[in-house]
């Protein structure tokens, strides 16, 4: 998927063009419909589906103190979005300018610099301008002046409410990761690099590929559920976030994750991975004896098989929860 940095790149791409704008952090299931929306509408109208969408986070900008922590890097939402069917991605640098202009000003730009004919594709609660004063109202008083198709999508439900990056990023702190799972339309994952640890997995006969994260919304310390797919092929594992309150030598750090693969031997060392977390099995517990872990890893293992088993399809995929 090719992506661009300037807005004025756009008007180069074949009309007619459509085009979805939001934030999208986490591409979870509301986020999708509007992207396949867009998709769906370039390809009845014979044309090309783009992605419009904004970084850093805006309140990185206008309230740093406030902005959350992301579901997905840059790289990782550009990823997510290109399997939706969509030709590239125009991601604009959010900056104090961009936050000042005036709603009507900035679409005005937006259009000036498109080619015609073209379509807006948003969702309902999509906000742009000065104070984010620009909104879906705005957009169908002035779309029509500017010869800009519009349309606006309502947001997925889920138990009661509508899908948000917020709710989302709750469960996920929470340990929810099936909740999680439900409302992103896949399970939540984390990539990091594999580095070299203390091999005191590898000494209780469970070694571990340990993980330093670049992800920002984190699981809490515990142990996981997880599966990773590495050159083609799924691999089923135990992960254990370590809690850096309690005391380790060396301690522990907060950004780490290790991950026991079942009934694998693998050479990962300075490979980066994406590990997928399918449910949380426990919290972390101190024992007193390297005998005792281990039993308590043995258990950990076989509850992944247990928990994976009720999950795996005839096929052998591996469905989200709730699936038939």
């Amino acid at each position: 998927m090719r992506v661009l940095h300037e807005l004025d790149k756009l008007a180069r791409i074949p009309a007619p063009l459509t085009l979805a704008a939001g934030f999208f952090d986490g591409v979870h299931r509301g986020h999708q419909r509007v992207i396949r929306e867009a998709a769906q509408r370039a390809q009845t109208a014979g044309g090309t589906a783009w992605v419009l969408t904004l970084d850093p986070h805006p309140l990185r900008i206008l309230q740093p103190a406030a902005a959350p922590p992301l579901l997905t890097t840059l790289a990782q939402k550009v990823e997510l979005m290109g399997q939706l069917g969509v030709a590239g991605c125009l991601v604009l640098d959010f900056n104090r300018a961009l936050a000042d202009e005036d709603p009507e000003a900035f679409l005005r730009r937006l259009r000036a610099a498109l080619p015609s004919p073209v379509n807006l594709v948003v969702g309902t609660n999509w906000t742009f301008g000065q104070a984010a004063r620009g909104n879906t109202s705005v957009l169908r008083r002035l779309a029509p002046k500017l010869e800009l198709g519009l349309a606006v999508v309502e947001p997925v439900f889920w138990t009661g409410a509508p899908i948000s990056s917020t709710r989302i990023r709750q469960q996920i702190i929470r340990g929810h990761m099936e909740e999680a799972a439900c409302m992103l339309g896949r399970y939540y994952s984390l990539r990091g690099a594999v580095r070299a640890g203390r091999g005191y997995g590898r000494q209780l006969g469970f070694p571990t590929a340990n993980l330093q994260l670049a992800d920002e919304v984190l699981p809490p310390p515990g142990v996981y559920a997880t599966y990773a797919l590495i050159d083609g092929d799924r691999y089923l594992g135990a992960a254990f976030r370590p809690d850096p309150a309690l005391p380790t030598d060396p301690p522990a750090p907060a950004d780490l994750v290790e991950v026991h693969f079942l009934d694998a031997q693998l050479q990962l060392y300075d490979r980066d991975l994406e590990v997928f977390f399918i449910s949380r099995l426990r919290d972390v517990r101190r024992f007193d004896a390297p005998a005792d872990l281990s039993t308590q890893i043995a258990r950990d293992v076989e509850d992944v098989r247990r928990l994976t088993a009720a999950y795996m399809s005839p096929a052998g995929d591996l469905q989200l929860p709730g699936q038939p």
